[in-house]
């Protein structure tokens, strides 16, 4: 309060709208002052507004600190972010037993999937692909054929077989067949009897049937000594026939169980076994012995 003039003046303290303070001056009437509780109306009256001031939506919202938009992010995704950290510790311990569970290969497994492999690649593989072919366009053998001149043909099939080129080609065994008929057979040497399985093809001329071509790039012993040289392994291959190879030092006598473990001449060995066909569907049980 402040008196001016000799009048007492007065000034009340109100809250204006949006919270500004408004300020209005008044006079006492001459003699009268204003009472003390006037007064401290006014004081309370400001500091109420003051509080009110703070406790408006937007007085709270700047009272509060600013949110980065990296917090926002945090704020927002960090349910996510630990769900997603909760299932890859979930995929991991399921990875983890998925592999416990699951048996370690040996290393005599490995070497049956090449020899698998190696059987694979000699009878259905791109080699034996082209010589199948080759052979299927020789004009001699199919003139042959195509007159009935069953000794014109044998020759040209051993004629392939002593070519210097087949030293490269590896052919082993051509044959023809019509029906239940064999009208060529032809081995490059004792071995060619007991051979892989051959691919086939049917030999036509001007539309007529002139039977069907066989051929095989690779005898058993040949193939016993490519797996050897290849996994180290010893091999042996018997047919349903009684024919039997096998790498050098590997047992050529006694019977072997399909897997596991067995004692020859005083060795150890882990056994595995699969099995093919051969030529003419022979069965073939091939082992694979390694020592232990």
């Amino acid at each position: 309060m402040a008196v001016l003039g000799g009048i007492a003046g007065y000034a009340t303290i109100a809250l204006g709208s949006r919270g500004r303070v408004v300020e209005h001056a008044g006079s006492a009437e001459p003699g009268r002052a204003p009472r003390a509780g006037t007064v401290l109306g006014a004081v309370a009256v400001f500091v109420l507004a003051l509080g009110a001031c703070g406790s408006t939506p937007s007085a709270r919202t700047s009272a509060q600190p600013p949110i980065s938009p990296a917090n926002l992010r945090s704020v927002h995704t960090s349910p996510q972010s630990s769900s997603s950290s909760s299932s890859s510790s979930s995929s991991a311990a399921a990875s983890s037993k998925a592999r416990q569970a699951k048996p370690r290969r040996s290393r005599i497994d490995g070497i049956v999937d090449v020899a698998k492999s190696s059987y694979h690649s000699e009878t259905k593989g791109r080699v034996l692909l082209q010589q199948l072919g080759r052979i299927a366009r020789d004009g001699i053998l199919l003139n042959a054929l195509s007159r009935g001149d069953v000794g014109s043909a044998q020759a040209e099939a051993d004629a392939q077989l002593r070519n210097p080129g087949n030293h490269f080609a590896h052919v082993t065994r051509i044959s023809v067949v019509r029906g239940s008929r064999v009208l060529v057979n032809a081995t490059v040497n004792s071995d060619g009897v007991f051979v892989v399985a051959p691919g086939s093809r049917v030999l036509r001329s001007h539309g007529r049937l002139l039977g069907t071509l066989l051929v095989s790039i690779q005898d058993v012993t040949g193939y016993v000594k490519v797996v050897h040289d290849l996994t180290g392994a010893d091999v042996v291959a018997r047919g349903a026939s009684g024919h039997v190879r096998t790498s050098r030092g590997a047992p050529t006598h006694g019977l072997l169980p399909p897997s596991g473990r067995v004692t020859i001449a005083g060795r150890r060995y882990a056994v595995r076994s699969f099995r093919e066909l051969g030529w003419g569907d022979e069965p073939l049980t091939i082992w694979i012995l390694l020592r232990a």
